[in-house]
Protein backbone atom coordinates (compact mmCIF):
# COMPACT_ATOMS: atom_id res chain seq x y z
CA UNK A 1 0.00 0.00 0.00
CA UNK A 2 1.34 3.40 -0.94
CA UNK A 3 1.54 6.31 1.47
CA UNK A 4 -0.07 9.68 0.90
CA UNK A 5 3.30 11.20 0.12
CA UNK A 6 3.95 8.62 -2.59
CA UNK A 7 0.46 9.18 -4.02
CA UNK A 8 1.08 12.94 -4.07
CA UNK A 9 4.44 12.47 -5.79
CA UNK A 10 2.86 10.17 -8.40
CA UNK A 11 0.10 12.71 -9.02
CA UNK A 12 2.66 15.49 -9.39
CA UNK A 13 4.70 13.37 -11.82
CA UNK A 14 1.63 12.64 -13.92
CA UNK A 15 0.81 16.34 -14.01
CA UNK A 16 4.35 17.22 -15.12
CA UNK A 17 4.21 14.56 -17.88
CA UNK A 18 0.87 15.91 -19.10
CA UNK A 19 1.98 19.53 -18.98
CA UNK A 20 5.14 18.57 -20.89
CA UNK A 21 3.36 16.46 -23.52
CA UNK A 22 0.66 18.97 -24.45
CA UNK A 23 2.99 21.79 -25.61
CA UNK A 24 5.10 19.29 -27.59
CA UNK A 25 1.99 18.05 -29.40
CA UNK A 26 0.78 21.60 -30.00
CA UNK A 27 4.19 22.66 -31.33
CA UNK A 28 4.21 19.69 -33.71
CA UNK A 29 0.77 20.59 -35.06
CA UNK A 30 1.72 24.25 -35.53
CA UNK A 31 4.92 23.37 -37.39
CA UNK A 32 3.12 20.87 -39.64
CA UNK A 33 0.45 23.48 -40.41
CA UNK A 34 3.14 26.06 -41.19
CA UNK A 35 4.85 23.70 -43.66
CA UNK A 36 1.51 22.86 -45.34
CA UNK A 37 0.53 26.51 -45.63
CA UNK A 38 3.95 27.75 -46.76
CA UNK A 39 4.76 25.08 -49.35
CA UNK A 40 1.36 23.66 -50.18
CA UNK A 41 -0.80 26.79 -50.25
CA UNK A 42 1.99 29.33 -50.85
CA UNK A 43 0.78 31.43 -47.90
CA UNK A 44 2.63 31.61 -44.60
CA UNK A 45 1.00 31.72 -41.16
CA UNK A 46 2.24 35.01 -39.69
CA UNK A 47 1.68 34.00 -36.06
CA UNK A 48 3.22 30.51 -36.08
CA UNK A 49 6.85 31.56 -35.55
CA UNK A 50 6.06 33.68 -32.49
CA UNK A 51 3.81 31.04 -30.93
CA UNK A 52 6.38 28.31 -31.64
CA UNK A 53 9.06 30.35 -29.89
CA UNK A 54 6.87 30.81 -26.81
CA UNK A 55 6.00 27.11 -26.75
CA UNK A 56 9.69 26.14 -27.00
CA UNK A 57 10.47 28.35 -24.01
CA UNK A 58 7.57 26.77 -22.10
CA UNK A 59 8.86 23.27 -22.93
CA UNK A 60 12.33 24.27 -21.71
CA UNK A 61 11.06 25.45 -18.34
CA UNK A 62 8.77 22.46 -17.84
CA UNK A 63 11.60 20.16 -18.92
CA UNK A 64 13.90 21.66 -16.31
CA UNK A 65 11.34 20.80 -13.62
CA UNK A 66 11.11 17.27 -14.98
CA UNK A 67 14.92 16.88 -14.93
CA UNK A 68 15.08 18.30 -11.42
CA UNK A 69 12.42 15.86 -10.27
CA UNK A 70 14.33 12.94 -11.82
CA UNK A 71 17.70 13.99 -10.27
CA UNK A 72 19.12 14.51 -13.75
CA UNK A 73 20.55 18.01 -13.40
CA UNK A 74 24.34 18.00 -13.31
CA UNK A 75 24.73 19.93 -10.06
CA UNK A 76 22.43 17.56 -8.24
CA UNK A 77 24.16 14.45 -9.56
CA UNK A 78 27.55 15.74 -8.44
CA UNK A 79 26.47 17.05 -5.05
CA UNK A 80 23.90 14.67 -3.63
CA UNK A 81 25.80 11.44 -3.90
CA UNK A 82 28.59 12.61 -1.61
CA UNK A 83 26.55 14.53 1.02
CA UNK A 84 23.10 12.92 1.11
CA UNK A 85 23.20 11.57 4.68
CA UNK A 86 21.98 14.58 6.69
CA UNK A 87 19.59 17.47 6.10
CA UNK A 88 22.52 19.87 6.39
CA UNK A 89 24.52 17.89 3.83
CA UNK A 90 21.59 17.88 1.40
CA UNK A 91 21.04 21.59 2.00
CA UNK A 92 24.67 22.30 1.11
CA UNK A 93 24.46 20.06 -1.96
CA UNK A 94 21.23 21.64 -3.19
CA UNK A 95 22.11 25.25 -2.26
CA UNK A 96 23.24 26.33 -5.76
CA UNK A 97 20.15 24.80 -7.35
CA UNK A 98 17.85 26.38 -4.77
CA UNK A 99 19.57 29.73 -5.31
CA UNK A 100 19.16 29.42 -9.08
CA UNK A 101 15.44 28.65 -8.95
CA UNK A 102 14.87 31.33 -6.31
CA UNK A 103 16.60 33.96 -8.45
CA UNK A 104 14.70 32.73 -11.51
CA UNK A 105 11.38 33.20 -9.71
CA UNK A 106 12.38 36.63 -8.39
CA UNK A 107 13.58 37.79 -11.82
CA UNK A 108 10.39 36.50 -13.45
CA UNK A 109 8.24 38.33 -10.91
CA UNK A 110 10.15 41.54 -11.58
CA UNK A 111 9.88 41.07 -15.35
CA UNK A 112 6.15 40.33 -15.18
CA UNK A 113 5.46 43.42 -13.10
CA UNK A 114 7.45 45.65 -15.50
CA UNK A 115 5.80 44.29 -18.66
CA UNK A 116 2.23 43.79 -17.41
CA UNK A 117 0.71 46.22 -19.91
CA UNK A 118 2.72 45.15 -22.98
CA UNK A 119 1.44 42.84 -25.71
CA UNK A 120 3.30 40.53 -28.09
CA UNK A 121 3.64 41.67 -31.70
CA UNK A 122 2.00 39.00 -33.84
CA UNK A 123 -0.40 37.33 -31.42
CA UNK A 124 -1.30 40.27 -29.20
CA UNK A 125 -0.82 38.12 -26.08
CA UNK A 126 -0.21 39.97 -22.83
CA UNK A 127 3.48 39.65 -22.03
CA UNK A 128 2.77 38.71 -18.40
CA UNK A 129 1.22 35.52 -19.81
CA UNK A 130 4.32 34.87 -21.93
CA UNK A 131 6.65 35.32 -18.93
CA UNK A 132 4.52 33.44 -16.40
CA UNK A 133 6.09 29.99 -17.15
CA UNK A 134 9.38 31.46 -15.96
CA UNK A 135 7.79 32.37 -12.61
CA UNK A 136 6.08 28.98 -12.33
CA UNK A 137 9.40 27.22 -13.03
CA UNK A 138 11.23 29.28 -10.41
CA UNK A 139 8.62 28.60 -7.73
CA UNK A 140 8.14 24.95 -8.74
CA UNK A 141 11.87 24.28 -8.87
CA UNK A 142 12.44 25.84 -5.45
CA UNK A 143 9.62 23.72 -4.00
CA UNK A 144 11.02 20.53 -5.54
CA UNK A 145 14.47 21.31 -4.13
CA UNK A 146 13.05 22.02 -0.67
CA UNK A 147 11.19 18.71 -0.76
CA UNK A 148 14.40 16.92 -1.76
CA UNK A 149 16.23 18.53 1.16
CA UNK A 150 13.57 17.84 3.78
CA UNK A 151 12.24 14.51 2.47
CA UNK A 152 15.21 12.60 1.02
CA UNK A 153 13.36 9.37 0.38
CA UNK A 154 10.88 10.93 -2.03
CA UNK A 155 10.48 8.50 -4.97
CA UNK A 156 11.31 9.68 -8.45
Amino acid sequence: MTSRREQFVQLAQGLVYLVLALPVALLSLILIAQVVFRYGLNSSLYWSEELSRYILVLITFIGSLYLLQQDSLTTIELGVRSRARSVLGRAIAFAPTLLFFGLLGWSAFSLISRTASQKSIALGLPMWLVYSPMLACGVGGALIVLLKILLPNTPR
